[in-house]
């Protein structure tokens, strides 16, 4: 599976396709899906559709494209009710999902934020009062503030 998703952003990226041939609406038919690896930071979220029995991924904390790209999950789904032991089906699947994250251009960012600046009063004007910083965290691109 493929999604992209814009830096920044949350909610679901890409919906999951099963095929179980058991009653509807059964333990038999219902999936559980998981995440076994490639979100250590857990940054996604798995949950199924009770409709239709798709998994949908969601971003539940931001991505940033400077830190990763691309993340490669790897889900497992698995019926509610477990198999009969003498069939000789496996318990589980699993898929490959691929995430690309896409950049956005981010404004600059002060730091610190807030500044806190002691001055007595009744300073002259054009007295210095502080020295400010801002970075661009588009560290990938070359821009200027």
């Amino acid at each position: 599976f493929e999604a992209r998703v814009h830096e920044g952003s949350r909610g679901v990226v890409v919906n999951l396709t099963v095929d179980d041939r058991d009653d509807p609406a059964t333990g038999a038919w219902r999936a559980m899906y998981s995440i076994i690896s490639g979100d250590p930071t857990q940054k996604f979220e798995i949950q199924t559709n009770p409709d239709n029995n798709e998994g949908m991924l969601s971003v539940v904390k931001p991505l940033d494209y400077e830190t990763t790209a691309l993340h490669t999950l790897l889900i497992r789904v698995e019926n509610e009710d477990p198999l009969v032991p003498e069939v000789g089906y496996g318990p589980s699947s699993t898929a490959t999902v691929h995430v690309t994250v896409e950049d956005i251009n981010e404004g600059p960012v002060f730091s610190p934020d807030p500044l806190i600046v002691t001055r007595m009063e009744n300073i002259p004007v054009g007295s210095f009062v502080a020295s400010l910083n801002a970075t661009d965290p588009d560290i990938l691109e070359i821009q200027s503030i």
